[in-house]
């Protein structure tokens, strides 16, 4: 049963305005313990990092490579 394109977006409209909250919410924390620890920076630094080197993984293997897959029969579900 489709579902009304506005609905989807209203739904998501209000999901990604959850997760900027809830981002929002972890910056403010993440500030409040930088003033508390500054050598908390150092881990922002490093955790950066390992985001970085995570998207570029997703983009080269994830995203890139999938559209260039070459589609099996066997990958059509069966019915």
């Amino acid at each position: 049963m489709p579902q009304d394109p506005y609905e989807q977006q209203r739904k998501n409209t209000a999901t990604y305005i959850a997760l900027a909250g809830v981002l929002v919410c972890g910056l403010a924390l993440f500030a409040l313990a930088a003033l508390v620890i500054p050598d908390i920076l150092l881990i922002l630094l490093v955790m950066a990092g390992v985001m970085a080197i995570g998207i570029v993984q997703y983009v080269t293997w994830g995203w890139m490579l999938e559209k260039y897959r070459i589609k099996d029969d066997d990958d059509q579900p069966k019915s």
